[in-house]
């Protein structure tokens, strides 16, 4: 194919801002400041995967143990659901665009997919090891094999895929059979990244804080597989309400939004409140059976709540007055992956050595509070920008890459 024909193949426009769907930008600001309030100060200014496995926790403090609860139940893991929900649903949206606008669309769509990938591993390797678009990347990958299923057949799908990430963590179990020896090896190597993390990030100089960045970004994808079986069925779920058109068409479709968010609270809230009471009890290095409720619990409560949030909001956008509290929200989702991107940059800056250097020093309920400040600026941020240009820097950059040509981002 010569470039004339490569560029007519790929060339369209990314999504102008009125065809944006309002909503879904206000349930990706949402799900931003849920991550966010997660992140602060737990994941960027502690090791917590190595603290979660050996069930160490820093704080006691009335306040700061009345926080973790509270995000324990009603945040964690709901809104990197929700963020795979939305990303499920947006490569649909723009799979169907770019079938009306290109004759290649797959060509495209894979194109794109792997300009994220390319950021994601940036952003893992090189800012904060946290990262997810790597993960959200080679799972869209899959996407288009289910573009065109009957929703009944995702449905299926999704609870196929879930089954076997439950048999995954039940296989886990037989760990405790493994000799002694091989048990305290596996507990004084996270003992080590432990004391390693706190090093590198609160004192270390950049070359040690790459190293760290580097080994736990690996121990973070070397979780691919039950990761997928786990995240994968949020995917499916995108695409299942973009075919029955839900969000093109939310006042046709009322009646079903306010069913799910029924049967979201009922579901979701009890099931998250057992997965938390679980985790008490649960053993990440050598499974027990508290590990497999917290997993299992966790699927229906994380999945759950994150559906009543965004039936809520969507609910509430149905008002005049709802529409205008809810607006701040969608500043951000219009730019999500900037301000996700924006996120990590803060939170490292505030924490690691070449910044603040504050890692282990903020507690939950501060880190609360400092959450809803950088939210608030990123809200300003993102308002003022958007007033000057039509997507975001990174928004523009990704479609620029993903067109093969540099777009006019300024409205003057």
């Amino acid at each position: 194919m010569n470039e004339q024909n490569l560029e007519n193949a790929l060339i369209t426009a990314p999504v102008q801002a009125q065809e944006r769907i309002a909503v879904l930008d206000i349930i990706r600001g949402v799900a931003l400041l849920g991550i966010l309030l997660v992140h602060m100060p737990a994941w960027f200014g502690t090791p917590a995967m190595y603290l979660d496995a050996l069930g160490i926790n820093l704080w006691t403090n009335v306040w700061d143990t009345t926080v973790q609860s509270f995000l324990g139940i009603f945040a964690l893991g709901k809104f990197y659901t929700m963020f795979a929900f939305l990303f499920g649903l947006g490569f649909v949206i723009f799979f169907e665009r770019a079938k009306a606008r290109a004759t290649k669309p797959k060509l495209l769509f894979f194109k794109r997919l792997s300009i994220l990938l390319i950021i994601g591993l940036l952003h893992g390797f090189f800012i904060w090891h946290g990262d997810v678009l790597v993960l959200y990347a080679l799972f869209g990958f899959l996407l288009p094999v289910f573009f065109n299923r009957k929703p009944k057949t995702l449905i299926i799908w999704g609870i196929v895929f879930l089954s076997i990430f439950l048999l995954i963590v039940a296989a886990a179990l037989t760990m405790q059979l493994m000799p002694e020896a091989m048990q305290n090896e596996m507990i004084g190597s996270i003992k080590s990244g432990l004391a390693n993390s706190f090093y590198a990030y609160r004192e270390g100089n950049f070359a040690a804080i790459m190293a760290q960045r580097s080994t736990d970004v690996l121990m973070m994808y070397s979780n691919l597989i039950p990761i997928f079986f786990m995240y994968f069925p949020l995917f499916l779920l995108g695409v299942y309400v973009a075919q029955k058109g839900i969000f093109q068409n939310i006042e046709a479709n009322l009646p079903f939004i306010k069913k799910a968010w029924l049967w979201g609270l009922l579901i979701g809230l009890p099931m998250s409140i057992i997965a938390y009471w679980a985790s008490y009890h649960a053993d990440h290095i050598i499974f027990n059976v508290f590990t497999l409720l917290q997993f299992a619990a966790g699927i229906f409560g994380n999945t759950g709540l994150s559906i009543f949030y965004m039936a809520s909001i969507v609910l509430l956008f149905q008002s005049t007055k709802w529409i205008l509290r809810l607006k701040p929200f969608g500043y951000v989702g219009r730019m999500a992956l900037s301000n996700y991107l924006l996120q990590s940059i803060i939170g490292t800056m505030i924490f690691y050595s070449y910044g603040l250097g504050l890692y282990g020093q903020i507690a939950p309920a501060l880190g609360f509070v400092l959450a809803i400040l950088i939210f608030i600026i990123q809200i300003i941020i993102s308002k003022w920008w958007l007033s000057r240009y039509q997507f975001g820097p990174m928004e523009w950059v990704w479609r620029s890459l993903t067109y093969g040509k540099r777009f006019q981002n300024s409205k003057v």
